[in-house]
C-alpha cells in the first residue's frame, strides 16, 4: 500500500498536545466572513514598504508596498535583519515554467539550481548541498507550514506545481528558527490566495521543442467567507536525449474558510503522479561529439523512475484576543517511488504525519514595536525501501536482496523574540532540535541482522540579528546564526552496512553584515550582503560502489561571499482607464563565491584549501522587460556562470558559460471579463553548449568518469493563455 498511516499511531508522544490543540482552535468561535478576518489580523502588523506584485492587466514588475513572512512574523521586507529574496507571482507569471519551479530560483543571489534532467535536480544556497550527488539536500524548504523536507535531509521543491505557488521567500544561510535552523538555507513556498481574489478560471496551453506539451487549468472560486482554487496540469516531452520521455500529472487545491469570528482555515493539497526516463551523465567524450546519447547502462536497462506524492495539511489561524495569536497545522506526506536502475530495482514508501503549532503576542508601545514567538513542530515518518536485482541490466525485476524500515522521530522546539524601537530592530531566537532513528532489517537475520537505534542528542541553534535605519529609506543589518543537518542513515553505515553512533551532524555559524534601501519614488531598489560561514563535522561520503557510500565526518570548510540584487523600473508611463502604460524594468543579482576546505582529509588525500566542488566562483543573472500600453511585452536575460571544480581534489574544472534567453507576447483584451495572451520564449538563444549540471566527484567504475549532463541547445516554447474573471 502506498501511505501506512497506522505505523505512526502510538510510536511518539510529540505529537498528542499538538493536535489536541489544533482541533480545538478548529473548533473555536462564531461564523464571520474571511474577509473580515483577514482585515482584523493585518491591522496588527507593522506598517508594509516594498515587494513585487502583478496587476491582472500588467507583465512587468512594480515596485509597491507589500510584506513578508519568512521569519514567522509579518513584516516590511526592509526591516527583515537578515538575507532574504523574495520571488513574487509575478515572476511565475512571465517564466510560466515548463516542468518545475527551479529556473525561478536564478532570481535569488546566493542560490543555484543544476537541472541535470528533467527528474535529475540539485539546489545549493551559498555552497550547501553542492556535493549531494542527485537530490538538493542540507538546506530545508516548506510549502504552507507544511515541510518539503524528508528525514533523510532531502528537499523535493520541484514536486510543487507552479500553477498553485503565490510567491516564495528564500532564506539565506541558517538565518531561521522557526524553519528547523537548516544549514545552507529554507525555502519557503506560499500557496495561492483565493479568498483574495475573484471567481474565474484560465487554461494556459505550451508546445515546444523535443516533443513538450503542457496544459494546466486553474479554476479560482470565491463567495463571503471563503475561496478555493483548483489546478490541474498535465505535462509531456520527448527529451533532449535518448531514454529522455517524461510525463507528469499534477492535481492541486487549496481552500482558505472562516470557521468563526476569530478563527480562518487553509486546506491544502497536492497530488502529482510522474514517469520520466533517466539518460543518467556521460564522459567527456560523449558529451562533446554526442551529448544527446544517454549513458549505456542506462539505455540498455531503459532506466526511469516512476513515482507517487500525496500531500495535505489542514492550518488554523486563531485570534485569542487583540494582540495574541495561534497558529496550528496538521499535515501528511504519503510518497511511492519504484526506480529500474542498471544495477538494481530500487522501491520505496514513505508516510509523514506531523503537526506544528505556535503562538504569537505582541506589545504595541507609543508607535514602537515588541513581539515574542515560539512553538514547536514535530513529525513521524515510517520509511521502507528494498532492493531487487536487475539480471544482466535488462530492466527485469528479479530476486530481492535487501528489505528495510526506517521510524524516525523528528522535534523541533523554537522561540523568537523581535522588537521594534525608534530606528531599530532587533531580533533573537532559537531552535532546540531532536531527531531518533530506528532502523529495522527485514532481510537478514540472526547474527547478520544490521537493525538498530541511531539519535545525535539534542541540538541548539541560536540566532541574533538587528537592523538600523540610518535614512528613511535606507538599512543596514547583521546577523549571528547557526545551523546544523542531521545525517541520513545511509551517511551513518560503516563499511559492514552497521551504523555508526559516532557520526555527528554537520553545523555551521554564520555571520553576515547587509545593505537594503530604495529610492525616494520606489523604483529602485537594492540588496547587498556579506558573509562569512564556517561549517564543521564536515560530512564525506565515500563511494564504495555504483550507488553506494559511506560517510564519514573528515573536516572543515569556510564559505565566504557577496550577494547582491537590485529591482529598477527605468523608466515608466500611466495607460489610460487604469491600464498600464509603457514601462522598462530591469532585474539584476550577482552572488561570488569563495568556498574552500580548511581541514578536509580523505583517503589519505589532504584536500585542505582546495575549492568545494560543484560550486561556480561567480553567477550574474541579469533581465530586462519592456511593456508597451498596447498588451505587447517583450524580456530579454543573461546568466553567466563562472568556472567550478568537479571533484573534491580540484584536478578537473569546468569552464564557464553564458546563456542568452529572449521573451516576447501580446495580452488581449476582448471584454472587461475575457483576456487572451500569446506568447513565444527562445532559449539559449545563442546556441551554446554546455553541461546543465555537474555530477560532483563522478566514480570510474572501469569507464571513463561521467561528469556532465549535457544542457539544451537552442529551443522554443510558445502558447496562448486565456482567462475569463
Amino acid at each position: 500500500m502506498l501511505f501506512h498511516l497506522h505505523m505512526l499511531a502510538g510510536q511518539n508522544a510529540y505529537l498528542s498536545p499538538f493536535l489536541l490543540l489544533l482541533f480545538l482552535l478548529a473548533l473555536t468561535g462564531q461564523q464571520a466572513t474571511y474577509a473580515r478576518l483577514l482585515a482584523s489580523a493585518d491591522a496588527a502588523t507593522p506598517d508594509t514598504l516594498f515587494i513585487d506584485t502583478l496587476g491582472a492587466d500588467t507583465m512587468v514588475v512594480h515596485l509597491q508596498e507589500t510584506v513578508v513572512t519568512a521569519f514567522s512574523r509579518t513584516q516590511n521586507l526592509m526591516d527583515v535583519p537578515g538575507s532574504l529574496t523574495y520571488i513574487g507571482g509575478e515572476v511565475l507569471e512571465q517564466s510560466k515554467p515548463a516542468f518545475n519551479l527551479l529556473p525561478v530560483l536564478d532570481y535569488a543571489p546566493g542560490v543555484f539550481a543544476h537541472q541535470g534532467a528533467t527528474n535529475t535536480s540539485r539546489v545549493t544556497i551559498r555552497g550547501i548541498g553542492a556535493r549531494v550527488p542527485y537530490a538538493t539536500g542540507k538546506i530545508r524548504a516548506y510549502f504552507n507550514n507544511i515541510p518539503l523536507t524528508n528525514t533523510s535531509g532531502v528537499s523535493f521543491v520541484q514536486d510543487i506545481d507552479p500553477a498553485i505557488i503565490e510567491s516564495m521567500e528564500v532564506i539565506k544561510g541558517p538565518a531561521t528558527s522557526h524553519y528547523g535552523a537548516g544549514l545552507g538555507g529554507t525555502i519557503v513556498i506560499r500557496a495561492r490566495q483565493p479568498a483574495a481574489r475573484s471567481s474565474g478560471f484560465s487554461n494556459t496551453l505550451q508546445t515546444g521543442s523535443y516533443g513538450l506539451f503542457r496544459n494546466s487549468l486553474l479554476a479560482d472560486f470565491s463567495a463571503d467567507g471563503w475561496g478555493s482554487s483548483l489546478v490541474y496540469s498535465h505535462t509531456q516531452s520527448d527529451g533532449y536525449r535518448q531514454n529522455n520521455q517524461y510525463r507528469r500529472d499534477a492535481l492541486s487545491s487549496v481552500t482558505q474558510f472562516a470557521a468563526g469570528q476569530n478563527t480562518h482555515m487553509t486546506l491544502l493539497i497536492a497530488f502529482s503522479d510522474l514517469k520520466s526516463h533517466i539518460p543518467s551523465s556521460i564522459d567527456s567524450l560523449t558529451f562533446m561529439e554526442s551529448p544527446r546519447r544517454a549513458a549505456d547502462n542506462w539505455m540498455k536497462t531503459r532506466g526511469y523512475e516512476n513515482s507517487s506524492r500525496l500531500l495535505a495539511g489542514l492550518n488554523t489561524f486563531y485570534r485569542i484576543h487583540a494582540k495574541l495569536f495561534a497558529e496550528a497545522s496538521l499535515f501528511w506526506i504519503g510518497h511511492e517511488e519504484k526506480e529500474m536502475r542498471p544495477f538494481d530495482v530500487f522501491f520505496e514508501e514513505r508516510s509523514t504525519l506531523g503537526t506544528r503549532v505556535s503562538l504569537r503576542r505582541q506589545w504595541p508601545l507609543e508607535g514602537n514595536h515588541v513581539e515574542l514567538s515560539g512553538g514547536g513542530e514535530a513529525f513521524l515518518e515510517n520509511y521502507l525501501y528494498s532492493n531487487h536485482k536487475n539480471p544482466g541490466g535488462e530492466g527485469r525485476v528479479g530476486e530481492k536482496f535487501s528489505d528495510n524500515r526506517e521510524r524516525v522521530g523528528f522535534f523541533n522546539a523554537f522561540i523568537q523574540a523581535d522588537a521594534r524601537i525608534n530606528r531599530w530592530v532587533f531580533s533573537a531566537g532559537g531552535n532546540l532540535n531532536h531527531n531518533s532513528l530506528k532502523y529495522f532489517d527485514l532481510f537478514q537475520h540472526g547474527e547478520n541482522d544490521l537493525s538498530g537505534n541511531y539519535s545525535y542528542g539534542f541540538i541548539f541553534s541560536p540566532r541574533l540579528s538587528s537592523a538600523f535605519r540610518y535614512h528613511d529609506r535606507h538599512r543596514m543589518f547583521a546577523t549571528l546564526s547557526h545551523g546544523f543537518s542531521p545525517p541520513a542513515l545511509s551517511e551513518t553505515l560503516t563499511p559492514g552496512g552497521r551504523i555508526n553512533p559516532d557520526i555527528r551532524p554537520e553545523k555551521s555559524w554564520n555571520i553576515e553584515f547587509g545593505l537594503r534601501g530604495q529610492s525616494a519614488g520606489k523604483g529602485f531598489f537594492y540588496d547587498l550582503s556579506l558573509y562569512r560561514m564556517r561549517v564543521e563535522d564536515l560530512l564525506v561520503a565515500e563511494r564504495v560502489g555504483e550507488d553506494a557510500w559511506v560517510g564519514k565526518n573528515a573536516g572543515e570548510s569556510l564559505h565566504r561571499g557577496v550577494e547582491a540584487e537590485i529591482h529598477w523600473i527605468v523608466w515608466t508611463q500611466r495607460g489610460n482607464q487604469g491600464r498600464s502604460g509603457d514601462e522598462l524594468s530591469v532585474r539584476a543579482n550577482f552572488s561570488y563565491n569563495h568556498f574552500n576546505f580548511t581541514d578536509f582529509t580523505d583517503r589519505d588525500r589532504d584536500h585542505s584549501g582546495n575549492r568545494i566542488p560543484g560550486v561556480p566562483r561567480e553567477v550574474l543573472f541579469a533581465g530586462m522587460q519592456q511593456q508597451w500600453a498596447m498588451g505587447a511585452y517583450a524580456g530579454i536575460s543573461w546568466q553567466h556562470v563562472g568556472r567550478m571544480a568537479m571533484n573534491d581534489a580540484n584536478t578537473r574544472f569546468y569552464g564557464s558559460r553564458a546563456l542568452l534567453n529572449l521573451t516576447v507576447g501580446q495580452r488581449i483584451r476582448f471584454s472587461p471579463h475575457w483576456e487572451a495572451e500569446v506568447f513565444l520564449f527562445a532559449n539559449n538563444l545563442l546556441d551554446r553548449h554546455y553541461a546543465s549540471m555537474i555530477l560532483v566527484n563522478a566514480p570510474s567504475f572501469g569507464s571513463q568518469p561521467r561528469y556532465y549532463y549535457p544542457g539544451l541547445p537552442r529551443h522554443y516554447r510558445g502558447g496562448i493563455k486565456v482567462f475569463f474573471r
